[in-house]
């Protein structure tokens, strides 16, 4: 990406308020464009789809998004709001508040926008006393909602009063706004407001940068499709860029993408961050509850950024939910959507008549709930209140296995970037919350009371076996992989099951998994067989007897003899050396200490040196030799052994 030169960031001011209040005029005045686009707008003087405009005061660039006042077009209002800096609130002097000018403030609130000046315009139709009045009926509105005001201007547009005031005021508030973004992710995303083709160039698409930076050449995704496009060109307020960084207005270029595979509602973002997802957890607050009594589910449509979704809303299941004002709840969306943690959203009746409320997004991706009580009410709390840290833990704790990536996290957690999300998985890793786990150059990152809840589930699950078979050594090593998480990636169940067997509860058993305790139940016949292999194999030393002539010498008992030998093994009475050779284990270790003093005093030895030294046949010694090279006990060097980096003192 070029590297960008360090310009003051455009501040992005909306309009809001009632029908017929002045909106369009007021940036008309303050810019000399005239937000109305369209001709029916024009003919009919009534906005009625988002409207654009800029100018420049005091060295700052001011970008304008006139919204409609019609309560028929709140959705479009919607769209134009989502990410400005700061909003007008338009109220006229000769009409003071009025249903739409609360709807609109009362969106500004739920959006959370960080800077609402109020406009009292008409100015010059009313006395001074009468605008007082309606002042004071705008400070009541917007008490109400929380909203303190950034500053009052009164506004004509037939005498211009008020005009280079509001200026001055926008200026200032873009100063005070260029330290807010240092915490702001670095990753981009740009929520499309306007498609539309150029000659000779094709698509183009507008919105409002929330974050992060884009330069020519670009390939960013287009989502929901998740397809991936080229950034032909750049403009900002008709001007051509090579990048461009920061919240700002935008027009992109898209090379080869069709105009039908984009529209308002869709987004651009750095490949690989946002997923779309028809499932969110969310912190709401409602305005108005939708009905007396309103049921469990809810049906209405959600406004997330420049998109619009029919969903339904799952409320938390507690007595006092349909009544309280704030509370946990879960959308469910009629297709799928892209958001991140901390955004704000909107819902309307299902009609889009009426606002009933909003709220903030805590789980882009989430799992339906199928409790009638959520059990993560506490996780929730943690996304909404906790520091980054422990936002992260939640997250890969509410993703069980199906971990996200790093960029995936960084939006699901709000870390800034996939730089960020890591440095918090490390913290979390060394801090023992996270376990991580690495096969075929992915890596699993699994929350530590999962893993504990595995292993438990394991555990139980390996003591049910034995106790239905007592005379077994444990559950057989090749169905052990059945027993790992279906939900978990086929690649990372070995390394997974690795580290369940060396967490102190499980162990390997030869070719089983039993219990670290555990050991099978032998019967008085079992016992004297059992003891018999020992004394065969201490009598048998270094040439110890093989499985067929074990078999020959007991038919008997011949298909018990494997199951007790692997159990000498898994008690550490025998220890195995190869396939079909066993010795016993003080004999291993007398052969150990042997082979280790010899080498020590004389030098390296061949493997007829050692036969000679252990009084066995080549048959035996080159396994043994060979199992003694594996532990690191001896080195090869070609024909010789040398002493190994374990070969003890």
């Amino acid at each position: 990406m070029s590297p960008l030169t360090h310009t003051p960031r455009p501040l992005v001011v909306g309009t809001a308020g009632h029908i017929d209040h002045g909106k369009s005029r007021l940036v008309r005045t303050l810019t000399g464009t005239d937000p109305d686009r369209l001709p029916e707008e024009q003919a009919r003087g009534m906005t009625i789809d988002l409207g654009f405009a800029h100018c420049s005061h005091a060295g700052r660039d001011i970008a304008f998004v006139d919204v409609p006042g019609h309560e028929r077009f709140v959705r479009n209002m919607l769209a134009g709001a989502t990410g400005v800096d700061a909003a007008l609130l338009v109220v006229a002097a000769d009409d003071s508040v009025m249903p739409q000018t609360r709807e609109h403030a009362e969106i500004l609130a739920l959006l959370g926008v960080p800077r609402v000046i109020k406009v009292i315009t008409k100015i010059d139709l009313v006395d001074p006393e009468w605008a007082d009045e309606v002042s004071r009926d705008t400070d009541s509105l917007l008490e109400s909602l929380g909203i303190a005001p950034a500053g009052e201007v009164r506004f004509s547009a037939e005498t211009g009063q008020g005009a280079a005031e509001l200026l001055e005021l926008l200026a200032r508030q873009a100063a005070d706004r260029d330290g807010a973004a240092a915490d702001e992710p670095t990753w981009f995303r740009l929520p499309i407001d306007r498609a539309f083709t150029v000659a000779g160039r094709g698509t183009v698409v507008t919105g409002t940068v929330q974050h992060g930076s884009v330069a020519r050449d670009d390939e960013l995704e287009l989502l929901p499709s998740r397809q991936l496009v080229r950034v032909r060109d750049l403009q900002t307020h008709h001007e051509p860029r090579a990048a461009a960084a920061g919240r700002l207005r935008l027009a992109v270029n898209l090379a080869a993408v069709p105009l039908e595979s984009v529209s308002r509602g869709c987004t651009l973002a750095s490949p690989g961050y946002l997923e779309p997802y028809s499932i969110m957890d969310v912190a709401l607050t409602w305005l108005r509850m939708p009905g007396k009594s309103p049921r469990r589910t809810i049906a209405l449509r959600v406004h997330l950024a420049t998109s619009e979704h029919a969903a339904e809303l799952r409320l938390a299941d507690e007595p006092e939910a349909p009544t309280v004002r704030a509370a946990f709840a879960q959308l469910r969306l009629a297709d799928p959507g892209v958001a991140e943690l901390g955004q704000r959203f909107i819902v309307r009746d299902s009609g889009g008549t009426r606002t009933l409320g909003g709220g903030v997004i805590l789980r882009p991706v989430a799992r339906r709930w199928t409790t009638r009580r959520p059990a993560h009410a506490a996780g929730l709390a943690t996304l909404r209140d906790g520091p980054p840290a422990e936002r992260a833990a939640e997250v890969v704790r509410h993703a069980e296995w199906d971990t996200p990536s790093t960029r995936q996290l960084a939006v699901r957690a709000g870390a800034r970037d996939e730089t960020e999300a890591a440095d918090l998985c490390r913290q979390l890793q060394d801090a023992g919350i996270l376990h991580v786990f690495e096969a075929g150059g992915s890596t699993l990152r699994v929350h530590a009371t999962v893993v504990a809840a595995l292993a438990s589930d394991v555990e139980r699950r390996v003591s049910r076996y034995l106790a239905a078979n007592p005379r077994l050594l444990g559950v057989p090593r090749s169905q052990w992989p059945a027993w790992m998480p279906a939900a978990c990636p086929e690649r990372f169940r070995a390394p997974l099951s690795d580290h369940l067997l060396h967490g102190g509860a499980l162990r390997l058993a030869g070719q089983h998994v039993t219990l670290a305790q555990a050991g099978p139940e032998l019967g008085p016949t079992d016992r004297a067989l059992y003891d018999a292999l020992l004394d065969e194999f201490s009598a048998g030393a270094f040439q110890p007897p093989g499985l067929d002539a074990l078999k020959c010498r007991t038919p008997k008992n011949a298909r018990r003899l494997r199951e007790l030998i692997e159990l000498g093994v898994s008690r550490g009475e025998l220890v195995r050396v190869a396939e079909g050779l066993w010795l016993h284990a003080d004999r291993w270790e007398e052969l150990r200490s042997t082979v280790v003093r010899a080498i020590r005093s004389r030098g390296p030895q061949t493997v007829s040196d050692l036969r000679t030294l252990i009084g066995s046949s080549r048959k035996y010694v080159v396994p043994i030799c060979e199992r003694l090279d594996a532990l690191g006990i001896t080195k090869r060097q070609g024909d010789l052994r040398s002493l190994g980096p374990n070969c003890g003192d």
